[in-house]
Order: C-alpha cells, then sequence, then structure tokens
C-alpha cells in the first residue's frame, strides 16, 4: 500500500473515530448533567459533567479536523468554495478544542454559528455524490437546527428536557454522521489518490 492511499485511510479512521467518541461520550456527559440546563452533578464512572465535557468538547474535534484536513478536497469534490467551507469546518473544530483544554471543560457551542453555515456551503457547492452529498447535507441540517434553541425561552427549553434534546442533535447525531462519513470514506475506493485540496 503506498504512503498516499495509508494517509488516506488514516484520516478516513480518524473521522469515524471522532464521531464514536462524541456519542461515547455524551451518554455519561447528559447523565451526569441531567436533561435540563440546571446541573444536577451527578458523577459516571467517578467523572463529572466537566470531565466528560472535557472529553466531548476536545478528542471528537481534534480528530474530526486532523481527518478532514487532508481528505476535504477529496470531499469538496475539487471545488475550491468546498474546500474553503470545509476549510473553515476544521479550523473551528481545531479552535473549539483548544478553548476546552484551556477551560478544561466544554463551554458554550459558539463553534455552531460558524460550522453550521460552513457546512451549508460545503454541501450546496461540492461536486459529490451519493453518501458523501447526503451525509454532508445531514450534518449541515444537524447543525443548523440546534441553533434555534438559541432563541426559545429557557423556562419553555427546561419544561420538555431541551438540555438534553440540545445535545442528542448536536453531539449524538452529529457524532454519528461524522462517523458514518468516515466509514462510507473507508470502504470506497475514493480515498485513493485525490487526497489533497484542488487536485
Amino acid at each position: 500500500m503506498d504512503r498516499s492511499r495509508q494517509s488516506s485511510l488514516t484520516a478516513a479512521t480518524a473521522i469515524m473515530a471522532g464521531g464514536l467518541v462524541e456519542v461515547a461520550a455524551f451518554i455519561p456527559f447528559t447523565i451526569a448533567h441531567g436533561p435540563t440546563s440546571y446541573n444536577l452533578g451527578n458523577e459516571v464512572l467517578g467523572w463529572d459533567m466537566h470531565r466528560w465535557g472535557f472529553i466531548m468538547g476536545s478528542i471528537p474535534q481534534l480528530l474530526v479536523g486532523t481527518g478532514l484536513w487532508p481528505l476535504r478536497g477529496l470531499v469538496a469534490g475539487g471545488r475550491r468554495i468546498a474546500i474553503a467551507a470545509l476549510s473553515v469546518m476544521c479550523v473551528t473544530m481545531f479552535l473549539f478544542a483548544a478553548m476546552t483544554v484551556i477551560g478544561q471543560s466544554m463551554g458554550p457551542p459558539f463553534d455552531l454559528f460558524v460550522l453550521a453555515p460552513a457546512c451549508v456551503v460545503a454541501t450546496s457547492t461540492t461536486v459529490c455524490r451519493g453518501a458523501i452529498r447526503g451525509l454532508l447535507a445531514g450534518l449541515a441540517t444537524l447543525y443548523v437546527v440546534p441553533i434555534a434553541f438559541v432563541w426559545v425561552p429557557m423556562e419553555t427549553s427546561d419544561s420538555i428536557g431541551g438540555f438534553r434534546i440540545f445535545g442528542l442533535i448536536a453531539y449524538a447525531a452529529v457524532g454519528s454522521l461524522w462517523a458514518a462519513l468516515g466509514a462510507v470514506l473507508l470502504r470506497s475506493g475514493a480515498t485513493q489518490g485525490q487526497t489533497s485540496p484542488g487536485s
């Protein structure tokens, strides 16, 4: 196996692993925190929501961003606008992970306000078809929908367990789609060559 092929497979594996870590970490995080905006202060396996939030806000972003960066030209189908949008997504993930590390816990999901429009642009401008485009579209939708929760009064959101609903969409579902995208890239022969932007 040539070095380029191995590098592409490693990148796709990182995307898949990042998504799976996000889904796995969300479960103990939300159990520890509780279903509303009020932190119940529970612990799961000896860790509180801050510890689990640290995992959820750093490792998935680093893995997905690191894996997506060398494959963004491929996912974009070589379209410069789509490549730029995917680049913005990667940088945003790295910055959010850095802020999580500095704060030692996951902060407010301000990254959604960048990831959502960037993913919409990437989806609408890529020339890729099939599963890759479909998963990008799904990610764009899942990034956009949680932003609506910002406009919902906290009392209303808490009455329906809005914190947990938000997390299911923004973290568990998003993580699942990133894992699926990584798996698609691993299974397909598309990762042979065309790993650099604009190639």
